[in-house]
């Protein structure tokens, strides 16, 4: 930690946003709205962080565009559902009002003051839409596409997913590409039209740029400054190996995603490793590190958006090997097994619910039985009939799959226990004629329902029988950490002595997830991630300005 006093400014202005993503973008925004004058300085030499490389979905109760087609919500609908999923575990109960009630003026802003707009994905609801308070669909938001000409050179620096085609998610950009409208792919691809994550920062980008806000790629934040009445005046950064500090007169906007790929935080703060993080590289926690050493107060650190990984070793993202959400994970004729050949959860339980399985402590054997990798195993029928990760219905699985004629044969070649898997599999299968689960209800959740098209249970239970057998690892991963400095209701980060740190503010992964361990469907990180950053950005807009000057200044 450093003060004003140690140090000569390099650039001096009202605030410094630390990263680029969609929490960011939105307080640069506002702050500027407010009359500030703002850069964005982002460590990586692209923008967008993690919202770019996601679907770009928001969650947000009783927005304008479900009213738009006529979908009911109310605040008290969307707190009974999200009570129920918090379980009172969430950081700071009054935040969840603050959420509900200002999401919808959020995505009121942006599409009243930006590029930015959405639609609502039809049939595509809330994770658990059966439960009180739950919507079939509405609170989840597709971006519309957006034309990357929009934002000239700067459209080339805009993260991109290696694999997500340009389609939303109701063209089925995050789901089966084989099913997609390659017409509609190459059109769009023709005319450099993006959608999902990179559409949304697209948007927000176009905003920042035609606002005059300053953006610097390549140029990490390292250590905050306050002055000699503890107030955070400015930011140590780094360029080409040189510092270079900012003076921010009202304030620094910490927006530099989780600490998933750093893995003494993660070794630190939760309860199992992240041995394959699903965002970036170069989430490492930079900002939670800053604001320690500013004093700050901590919460919800031991969770995650926790998701199974999936590899293919031929994909590769930046110097490591690409890791998927993958899918065929709760699809008729698979099951997901541990080391010892046994099933131990809903194999189409959400990507946040699925992995919390790993975790199960076995207090006889003093072991984590279901501790990853585990094995998900499907016959050809599933093969031939679904894209499995990236295997292809119809083509020859690669070498790198695991494959057998017969099922003990398979468990032999993983390291599976051979007589667990085939009492396993024979189990499943009787069960599976009747499509029925007793041991663990799948073809019953309305999330695994959703994704089989509302088939009924054909679609999620039918029996593993018919050779080959294949069988590909599921790793432990995570789209994100969600815990950090605790935060109120205008973004600002609370001290560990319980008052607010002067000029300094969080929001999104590098903050504590206000909805604890709930995930309420998609955009469940994006939804929060905006709508504090919108708060935030008008909070520092309104500061009032610090005394940041020292006799040695450069202003550049």
């Amino acid at each position: 930690m450093l003060t004003n006093r140690e140090i000569k400014w390099d650039v001096e202005t009202d605030v410094v946003v630390v990263g680029s993503g969609g929490a960011a973008l939105t307080s640069a925004i506002l702050a500027h709205d407010q009359g500030a004058k703002v850069i964005v300085i982002e460590k990586a030499d692209q923008i967008g962080g993690t919202t770019a490389f996601s679907g770009g979905i928001p969650w947000i109760p009783m927005n304008r565009y479900m009213k738009e087609i006529g979908i009911e919500d109310s605040k008290e609908e969307a707190k009974t559902y999200l009570n129920h999923l918090m379980m009172g575990k969430e950081p700071d109960p009054a935040l969840i009002d603050v959420y509900i009630e200002q999401g919808s003026k959020m995505i009121d802003y942006l599409h009243e003051n930006t590029p930015v707009r959405f639609k609502v994905p039809r049939f595509y609801g809330d994770y658990y839409a059966n439960i009180p308070g739950g919507k079939n669909e509405g609170r989840s938001l597709d971006p519309l596409p957006f034309e990357l000409s929009e934002v000239g050179e700067w459209a080339d620096h805009i993260r991109r997913h290696p694999i997500f085609p340009p389609l939303t998610l109701e063209e089925g950009g995050a789901g089966d590409p084989t099913k997609a409208d390659f017409n509609l792919i190459a059109e769009r691809m023709g005319n450099n039209i993006t959608t999902m994550g990179r559409a949304l920062i697209g948007g927000l980008l176009k905003a920042c740029l035609d606002r005059g806000i300053e953006i610097r790629t390549e140029t990490p934040g390292r250590e905050l400054v306050k002055n000699d009445k503890g107030e955070v005046v400015g930011i140590r950064a780094e360029h080409d190996g040189a510092d270079v500090y900012f003076a921010a007169r009202k304030g620094v906007m910490i927006a530099t995603g989780g600490f998933e790929w750093n893995k003494q935080l993660v070794r630190s703060f939760l309860k199992g490793e992240v041995t394959h993080p699903m965002s970036p590289p170069g989430n490492e926690g930079d900002g939670l590190i800053m604001a320690m050493e500013a004093g700050a107060a901590l919460a919800n650190m031991g969770e995650a958006w926790w998701s199974p990984a999936m590899v293919d070793p031929t994909i590769e993202y930046q110097g490591h090997v690409f890791n998927q959400t993958g899918s065929g994970r709760g699809l008729a004729h698979s099951i997901i097994v541990n080391k010892h050949g046994k099933r131990f959860v809903n194999e189409g339980a959400t990507y946040m619910d699925m992995p919390k399985s790993f975790y199960t402590f076995d207090t006889v054997t003093q072991s984590l039985p279901n501790e990853a990798p585990v094995w998900l195993i499907f016959d050809k029928t599933l093969k031939d009939e679904k894209l499995i990760l990236t295997l292809a219905p119809g083509e020859d699985a690669p070498e790198w799959v695991p494959q057998a004629e017969t099922i003990r044969e398979l468990a032999e070649k993983i390291g599976v226990d051979p007589d667990g898997l085939e009492a396993t599999v024979a189990r499943f299968n009787k069960n599976a004629e009747n499509l029925e689960d007793p041991d663990f209800h799948r073809g019953t959740l309305f999330f695994e329902k959703m994704l089989g098209g509302f088939k009924g249970p054909e679609a999620n239970i039918g029996p593993v029988e018919t050779a080959p057998f294949y069988a590909l690892p599921l790793y432990s991963g995570a789209l994100g950490t969600n815990g950090g400095p605790r935060i109120n209701e205008n973004g600002q980060v609370i001290s560990s002595h319980g008052n607010v740190i002067p000029g300094l503010y969080a929001a999104g992964n590098a903050a504590m997830g206000v909805l604890g361990p709930a995930y309420p469907g998609a955009g469940g990180t994006i939804g929060p991630a905006l709508t504090f950053g919108y708060l935030a950005g008008q909070s520092l807009g309104k500061e009032a300005d610090r005394e940041v000057s020292t006799e040695e200044k450069v202003v550049l």
